[in-house]
């Protein structure tokens, strides 16, 4: 689960971010810090680069190549911008639809979105072979298709791609269910999860850290004790949660520290806390799982 690519380095002696800034100002652009761990690029646009994510992309390559990665990453965000596609014939334009899973403060009011999960929404983008970009609320209005119709699209081209990986793995004891691929729209496949495991009626603890992996953990114990079932329950939700957050800092593509809980299709955030050293588990979900039937 940690970075297997990962490479560690120097990550706080500004290289980065003086790296940024010589690709910006190559472009025409100024920059300038803003809250959130991002810089704005004021120039032709004005647009916003993620350092978290940045430096994310930065880990996974040796130091010497942080030039051409910086300049990459900069160049392809300005050109998005800066030569945008014609979307106006919407027959080409619905093929290049997919839907793609934010943080819930990567919604600036424009775009074309709506909420997933708490701490997560869905976003319209165009994916093309050279970047991925989200679609505003104006273009979606020029379209001839209402909106749940667009999410329908874009769901169902992802589904097209293809399906993602899915792995078995013990992680400190607790057997889960690993989904990935090379791909910005693992998240996605949430709405679909129940295509990939075998899951009851209580469903699964979930969580989906970065934009390339879901991992999860059906809530299917045979044991009849209700004591039993709560102890594999802390023990798994436990796990999830310290995967969640080192997945969620190491990145790229963060999306959510969360642990949730998937049952029928909607997801809520698990809320966790600790007594005395011991994870407890919200009264709700406990008194779920105290009416487990034993499963054999």
């Amino acid at each position: 689960m940690r970075g297997r690519h990962a490479r560690p380095g120097p990550w706080d002696d500004g290289a980065l971010d003086s790296l940024l800034v010589l690709v910006a100002e190559s472009l025409g652009y100024a920059c300038r810090p803003v809250p959130g761990d991002v810089v704005l690029l004021e120039g032709a646009n004005r647009l916003h680069i993620s350092m978290r994510n940045l430096r994310q992309l930065a880990r996974l390559v040796p130091r010497d190549d942080w030039p051409a990665l910086v300049s990459d990453h900069v160049t392809t965000v300005v050109t998005a911008i800066e030569e945008p596609l014609d979307l106006s014939d919407f027959d080409l334009a619905q093929h290049l639809l997919r839907t793609r899973i934010y943080p819930a403060e990567a919604d600036n009011g424009a775009l074309a979105a709506r909420p997933f999960a708490p701490g997560l929404i869905e976003a319209v983008v165009v994916d093309t072979p050279t970047t991925v970009r989200t679609v505003t609320t104006a273009e979606m209005r020029g379209w001839p298709v209402s909106g749940d119709a667009l999410f329908m699209i874009g769901r169902s081209n992802v589904r097209a791609d293809g399906p993602l990986q899915a792995d078995e793995q013990d992680l400190g004891g607790v057997r889960v269910s690993i989904l990935h691929g090379w791909t910005f729209y693992a998240a996605t496949h949430l709405a679909w999860l129940e295509e990939y495991l075998p899951l009851g009626p209580y469903g699964a603890l979930v969580i989906a850290p970065s934009r390339s992996m879901i991992v999860a953990h059906p809530l299917r114990y045979p044991m009849v004790d209700p004591r039993a079932r709560y102890r594999a329950a802390v023990a798994a939700a436990h796990e999830l949660q310290a995967q969640a957050h080192r997945g969620y800092e190491e990145g790229p593509g963060s999306l959510s520290p969360h642990l949730y809980w998937w049952r029928a299709g909607e997801l809520t955030v698990l809320e966790t806390r600790y007594e005395d050293g011991a994870l407890i588990l919200p009264r709700e979900f406990a008194s779920v799982l105290a009416t487990f039937a034993a499963e054999r």
